[in-house]
């Protein structure tokens, strides 16, 4: 259960929970990093019990892929696979995106030489090094995270005093102790969808529910969600630290403002190692999972690979051209890492209740479940412009639910006019 809980946290203790948590505290205040913090747990709480479930139902499947292939038919099933492979692009997409700006703030190297760097370690650490190797490593990345979260903090704290941060915020950026703004809500209700949508979908998440025991599932995901909460609000608290002697443009010069107020080297390298860590530790994970799935469930259907070390080859090989996705992808397009979260929002929010629906119905599902998010995600970004970000994603919710019940209606009817003219 230990190795499961520190697995889960090197996998969702990310390069975007240590910026984004800031930024979203930033963009809705106090309690928009306080909010951001409870939704992940609360998403890996929830997500323990549908792992349960899950496992009760296949207990010997390797990768999600193998359990949807158990639940939907075959244009359902490739489907989700298709967008099981680009949520999963999408989220090595952040993580890289948030190396450069670790990267720019640490060395201010061009772009694609930070990017080729860091890609590069994670293929030869994570593609190469395999499951072995993200196992190995995962308790000193966990050990270093837990140390930068507790101890950088509790230092400003006590260097500082609690008083003076409180009264530097109330009067540089009162609006950020502000709790009854619409905006806020709408970020907190958004980010809840969001949050269910992207773990209960996290290919690296069901790739660990198949390898720790069943009966330890609940305790090790409800755990791990306990614990995860503590970075993004201690990283917070750190973050409102720099920013109550004044003003501040953008993450970046909250860093800089950070690298200043850090005097020690101590802390600073501490706080480096945290940084790389999470944001290794995940591209990593994703990387593997990914590796595994195009292997296990889209080329070994079509083609039977009897050979391990042609399987790891493979691997390999797989490893370096999604590597190679990443780099074109964040030299070409680059976006703030909280645009990154909620852009890709009506993609998770849409498969929320679809994967509900595929976990808790018996036997195989009709077409339309895995339909419904495809038509759902095409029109909550059709009405975006309208109606705006966080309204479209609980749209792209409604969507899916009515365009399923509407499926489910049609189907219960079909079958009864059949059984009538039988």
């Amino acid at each position: 259960m230990g190795m499961g809980i520190i697995s889960l946290l090197a996998r969702w203790v990310t390069g975007t929970t240590i910026l984004s948590s800031p930024e979203s505290m930033i963009k809705y205040g106090v309690f928009g990093g306080i909010g951001y913090a409870f939704l992940g747990a609360i998403a890996l709480f929830v997500f323990s019990f549908i792992g349960k479930k899950v496992r009760q139902e296949y207990p010997d499947g390797l990768t999600i892929g193998d359990y949807l292939k158990k639940k939907l038919h075959p244009l359902g099933y490739w489907i989700m696979i298709c967008i099981l492979i680009l949520t999963s692009l999408h989220i090595l997409y952040i993580q890289s995106m948030t190396a450069s700006t670790l990267f720019h703030f640490l060395f201010n190297l061009p772009l694609y030489i930070e990017i080729i760097i860091f890609i590069s370690f994670c293929v030869l650490f994570a593609g190469f090094g395999g499951l072995k190797m993200i196992h190995g490593l995962a308790g000193f990345q966990v050990i270093t995270m837990f140390a930068a979260a507790i101890l950088i903090p509790l230092y400003f704290f006590v260097k500082e005093g609690v008083q003076p941060v409180y009264d530097g915020i109330k009067l540089y950026h009162p609006y950020m102790l502000v709790i009854d703004h619409y905006d806020l809500w709408g970020f907190l209700f958004s980010g809840l969808l969001v949050g269910f949508g992207q773990f209960f979908f996290d290919i690296t998440s069901w790739h660990r529910l198949f390898m720790i025991e069943s009966k330890k599932l609940p305790l090790t995901f409800s755990i791990s969600g306990l614990i995860w909460c503590i970075f993004p609000l201690s990283f917070s608290c750190l973050f409102i630290i720099v920013i109550f002697t004044g003003g501040f443009t953008d993450i970046q010069s909250i860093l800089v403002g950070l690298a200043n107020k850090i005097t020690t080297p101590f802390f600073f390298i501490l706080f480096v190692l945290c940084a790389f860590n999470a944001i290794t530790s995940t591209f990593g994970a994703v990387l593997h999972s990914l590796a595994s799935l195009i292997i296990i469930n889209i080329i070994e259907p079509f083609r039977t690979i009897k050979n391990d070390q042609k399987k790891i080859k493979l691997a390999y090989l797989l490893s370096v051209m999604i590597g190679a996705i990443i780099f074109f992808a964040t030299i070409i397009q680059s976006k703030k890492i909280i645009e990154l979260l909620f852009y890709s929002g009506n993609v998770y929010s849409a498969l929320l209740f679809p994967i509900l629906v595929i976990v808790f119905s018996k036997g195989k599902v009709g077409n339309y479940i895995p339909i419904s998010i495809v038509i759902s995600i095409i029109l909550s970004y059709i009405v975006q412009p309208y109606v705006g970000e966080f309204q479209s994603i609980w749209l792209s919710l409604l969507f899916s639910i009515v365009i399923i019940i509407l499926g489910f209606t049609i189907q219960f009817f079909s079958k009864k006019e059949s059984v009538n003219m039988s």
